[in-house]
């Protein structure tokens, strides 16, 4: 597995890690902010239904008080005020819906509902607190609501005007509404509850948008900082290391003076070969060569010209090969050739090409030099320290022959 490949698969879990637990916290927390926001709205339009009630009965109801005898207006009574003013404001709150639940209302549609009533009855018995709100839901599935409710205590003596007896409230009145219901109350008495209700639909949607544009912008940052690490990585990291990586390949495997690969890097090539070769049953020769009275030339014009002389015929012999042939420096003076698809006469050919390059272009310093050659084909059979055996052994018959040669091998018996 590549070092890159590596690093990808453990950023990529950290980063999903990393993207799953904050939208599980981002997830929780604007849900928790949609419904405090709601929580809010709702606590401002109760305050809002009270300073109307307070200011109709306050500043309006007084002024329209003389008309009673004549005619009832339901505009003059508080919670009908404040009703209907907040009806005007759904437009601006939409899916918020006001009530002023009673459990004995003069209007029949402000009678509380059964979970209404059991609200009422909190706040009636002390099992909730007069002076803070509460919040719950009701309802499953779709149907499921948020709400907020806080009590309505009679306070003003001026209510108790129409609700105490029927026999006290103005006839107009009655005629409306009738002599059965809204009577009886008393002050400090909590009749009833002011409650918003808003479907939970509302909040969840809000923090499901937000929540989705969220994670689009997280996901997006992290496709970037995906990006910028994978380019900081190559560059600071994977490059660096493949060049070094290179150049150890360069030192295992190719001779330091003449540039081309070494003894194992070839007899590696060469096992991948005959195997190849097997496969496409085609043909694959070596060929053996050094140069000829390599000694004298280090004792006579000292060890730099042989150098010179190796470096020489490593680039002469590198012009001749085909890409996918193979040459390698065997030991000291000694090369060998791997000819990939080639037959023991095309062999042939390439070593007398290689062997008049190298003998009839004179060597700086040390003016003409030869070289002795053996070629072997691959049998198909042998392996590869056999082949390259025989391919030396015809070397060996190139040098008792008188040298600057090219001999092939013998048969593999």
């Amino acid at each position: 597995m590549s070092l890159r490949l590596k690093f990808n698969l453990v950023l990529a879990c950290v980063l999903l890690v990393a993207a799953a637990g904050t939208g599980l916290y981002v997830h929780r927390f604007l849900q928790k902010t949609a419904i405090e926001e709601v929580q809010h709205n709702s606590q401002l339009m109760m305050h809002a239904a009270m300073a109307i009630r307070d200011y109709t009965t306050e500043l309006v109801k007084p002024h329209l008080d003389v008309t009673l005898a004549e005619q009832f207006l339901p505009q003059t009574v508080p919670a009908f005020a404040a009703t209907e003013t907040l009806r005007r404001l759904q437009s601006r709150f939409p899916g918020y819906e006001y009530k002023e639940a009673v459990l004995n209302p003069t209007n029949l549609r402000d009678r509380a509902n059964e979970w209404e009533e059991r609200i009422v009855k909190d706040f009636r018995e002390g099992r909730a607190d007069l002076k803070k709100e509460v919040t719950g839901e009701v309802g499953e599935g779709m149907h499921r609501t948020l709400y907020v409710a806080r009590p309505i205590t009679i306070k003003q003596p001026q209510c108790l005007a129409c609700h105490s007896t029927p026999a006290a409230a103005p006839p107009t009145m009655l005629k409306v509404y009738g002599d059965k219901n809204g009577f009886g109350w008393q002050m400090n008495e909590t009749i009833g509850i002011q409650v918003v209700r808003v479907p939970m639909f509302y909040p969840l949607e809000k923090a499901r948008t937000t929540f989705n544009t969220v994670m689009t912008a997280l996901a997006g940052s992290f496709l970037l900082l995906f990006a910028v690490l994978n380019l900081s990585l190559s560059s600071l990291v994977i490059e660096p290391m493949a060049r070094l990586n290179r150049k150890l390949e360069d030192l295992a495997t190719k001779d330091f003076l003449t540039d081309l690969v070494n003894r194992r890097k070839f007899f590696e090539r060469l096992e991948a070969e005959m195997a190849d070769t097997r496969i496409r049953k085609s043909s694959l020769s070596v060929v053996m060569f050094d140069i000829d009275f390599f000694k004298r030339i280090n004792d006579t014009f000292g060890h730099d010209s042989g150098d010179v002389v190796l470096k020489a015929t490593a680039l002469r012999v590198r012009e001749l090969l085909r890409s996918s042939d193979c040459a390698a420096r065997f030991g000291g003076e000694e090369f060998i050739l791997l000819l990939k698809e080639t037959p023991v006469d095309a062999a042939m050919a390439m070593a007398e090409a290689v062997r008049a390059r190298i003998a009839t272009v004179p060597f700086d310093s040390v003016g003409h030099v030869s070289a002795s050659f053996g070629v072997a084909t691959w049998n198909q059979v042998e392996d590869a320290h056999a082949l390259i055996k025989r391919a030396d052994t015809a070397l060996y018959v190139a040098k008792s022959s008188g040298r600057n040669c090219v001999v092939q091998a013998k048969d593999a018996v």
